[in-house]
């Protein structure tokens, strides 16, 4: 059989490939496995794996990389021989999405996966449940702030994870936590900014702090939501900030004049 797992998010699509690796391992109690590089001139060595059944294999599982570079009829018509094999399983996984000249043989695979980096939401929820199997929680400011700094690569938000996993075990991990492990270049432009609407700081000491924020470019909406998800906001500056929710979804305000609005207070 053919499996295809591709995409630019190499941190999920290597995680299944160890899944299936897993459940190949369970599923037969003797198997010969090897990984070749198409790109480093290994298809002649895959053939050769290919060709030869050991006495002792009841499997043969080979893991292909780069293939979608190799060009050639050659190496197509060789992959369409395993394509009902049952005793030779040929793992193809890539960065590259599917090109013309192997869609074909994707459809007509056992498996064919897609992953795509995450993003929104998608990337928040998944960190969440990352960081749940890693045995600690992450709070939802501490994911949207992770989210919001890791956009376009997992891998270096799980490794972030990680990080937290070792220092903070069993516990409850908010953003303060998440700052104390790494470094981010915005961190203490948003919470000069967050800490002084929370603890009613002077105008003037506001003003400067959100100045830093727009002149570092930082996303509006997202101090927005991490401010609001604060636990220590006075029930009037919940109600007010509710209500600026509610300016912003309906279209008579935006973000950035929300953020002015909560310094002039």
């Amino acid at each position: 059989m053919i499996i295809f797992l591709y995409g630019a998010d190499s941190y999920r699509r290597k995680k299944r490939l160890d899944a299936i690796v897993g459940e190949y391992k369970k599923k037969h109690s003797s198997f010969s496995m090897e990984r070749f590089d198409l790109a480093e001139g290994e298809f002649e060595r895959l053939k050769e794996f290919a060709g030869q059944m050991l006495i002792f294999d009841s499997a043969k599982l080979a893991i292909l990389k780069n293939v979608f570079d190799f060009e050639g009829k050659e190496l197509k018509d060789f992959l369409k021989k395993f394509i009902d094999s049952k005793e030779i399983t040929l793992m193809i996984s890539e960065e590259k999405s599917v090109p013309a000249g192997f869609k074909a043989l994707a459809a007509k695979a056992f498996l064919s996966e897609k992953f795509d980096e995450l993003s929104g939401e998608k990337l928040k929820s998944f960190l969440k449940k990352e960081a749940e199997s890693m045995g600690f929680d992450l709070s939802a400011p501490a994911a949207h702030f992770l989210a919001e700094s890791f956009k376009g690569s997992v891998q270096g938000a799980i490794n972030e994870l990680e990080k937290l996993s070792l220092v903070f075990p069993g516990k409850s991990v908010g953003v303060a936590e998440l700052i104390s492990v790494g470094e981010y270049r915005q961190a203490p432009n948003i919470f000069s900014f967050i800490n002084a609407v929370s603890a009613g700081w002077p105008v003037s000491r506001k003003i400067t702090a959100l100045e830093e924020i727009f002149l570092n470019q930082e996303e509006p909406a997202k101090i927005f939501n991490i401010l609001a998800a604060g636990k220590r906001l006075s029930f009037e500056t919940i109600n007010r900030l509710a209500d600026y929710d509610i300016a912003v979804k309906s279209g008579k305000l935006e973000y950035d004049e929300v953020l002015v609005d909560l310094a002039l207070l």
